[in-house]
């Protein structure tokens, strides 16, 4: 039964309970002039002993008579109640259940059942208009992206070409050779966007869709090898305490893109002469680094959510870990406690 329909039953059998508490009474004064009338009129005359009797008698079987039909209407009313209301409402629950089960990536269109209640007939044609027209802005917004990301690919490696020929110029003064490296690391950024946002178009179009079993443990230690010589630039000493023998299945591209975006992450964004600390369990790996603010969790996994002018990085790497995680069926979690960034990953 719907919580209105509780609602609304509630306040009737307080409405109903209220009505027979009074009834009582009521009934009890009609019965009595009632047969007050009639003693008078056949000249009846009752001792006090027999009148007293009388009334309580007139009292039990009054209430007794009034609790039996209250009961015998509650009961009814409800069982009524509950049948009209699951049947009138289950085309609601329907659509209801259809609605959580939609889901924007697979862009797979609802279609609701057909009911002959006006109110949830017109509520199933909403719906399905909204959610028809959602799909739609969705479908041009994702290929815009996904047109935009692949044209750019040939203009990034024909100037990046452009560049490095400039930069062979025997006559070039250092004041053109800066400018051509500033030029150059900027189109370095932009191509490691455009490269992302490539990755992120292809994780959500499911074409990495093999699994296999991999080797978490030995591919995290060899990960961690090879940002060695970036983490020791920086004077960071990463401490690992992972768990032999921890398997997970998935593809292993992506989930080499995860740990090498989480250490990036971490390396980037500590101070130097800090410590990085990489844990993996039987169910969770943690990676946890210093920092002196939390960040932004509302937007911390969203596509340029961290991205700045001032940042190094694309702004899509923790977009990245978020879509791989949820192909999975794994969580992270973001916290950030006693001046550390934590960053969990549960299996």
């Amino acid at each position: 039964m719907s919580k209105l329909l509780n609602r609304s039953l509630k306040k009737f059998i307080i409405y109903a309970a209220l009505v027979l508490v009074f009834s009582i009474p009521a009934y009890y004064l009609t019965i009595s002039m009632l047969l007050q009338y009639e003693f008078e009129e056949h000249h009846i005359v009752l001792s006090p002993e027999a009148g007293r009797e009388d009334r309580y008698l007139i009292i039990v079987a009054v209430t007794l008579l009034t609790v039996l039909f209250f009961i015998l209407l509650l009961g009814g009313f409800i069982l009524l109640n509950r049948r009209v209301s699951g049947r009138m409402w289950q085309p609601f629950y329907r659509s209801l259940g259809q609605i959580k089960q939609f889901d924007l990536d697979r862009q797979e269109t609802v279609v609701f059942e057909e009911t002959d209640i006006e109110e949830f007939a017109e509520l199933n044609r909403s719906l399905h208009k909204l959610i028809t027209g959602n799909i739609a802005a969705y479908t041009q917004q994702k290929e815009f992206a996904d047109n935009a990301s692949h044209e750019l690919q040939t203009p990034l490696a024909i100037i990046q070409s452009k560049l490095d020929l400039l930069l062979q110029t025997p006559s070039l003064t250092d004041e053109q050779y800066n400018i051509i490296e500033d030029a150059n690391k900027a189109l370095a950024r932009v191509t490691r966007i455009n490269k992302n946002l490539l990755l992120l178009t292809k994780i959500e179009n499911s074409l990495f869709m093999d699994k296999e079993e991999i080797d978490l443990s030995g591919l995290l230690a060899s990960t961690v090898n090879l940002f060695s010589g970036f983490s020791e630039s920086r004077q960071l000493a990463v401490e690992t305490h992972i768990r032999p023998n921890v398997k997970v299945m998935g593809n292993r591209i992506l989930v080499e893109i995860l740990l090498n975006n989480l250490l990036t992450n971490a390396i980037r964004y500590s101070p130097d002469n800090n410590p990085i600390v990489v844990r993996l369990s039987g169910k969770e790996l943690m990676i946890t680094n210093a920092g002196a603010v939390g960040l932004k969790q509302e937007r911390l996994f969203k596509r340029f959510g961290g991205a700045s002018s001032g940042s190094p990085g694309t702004g899509l790497g923790l977009a990245l870990v978020k879509q791989i995680c949820s192909r999975y069926g794994w969580r992270v979690i973001y916290s950030f406690d006693q001046s550390l960034h934590v960053f969990s990953v549960e299996f």
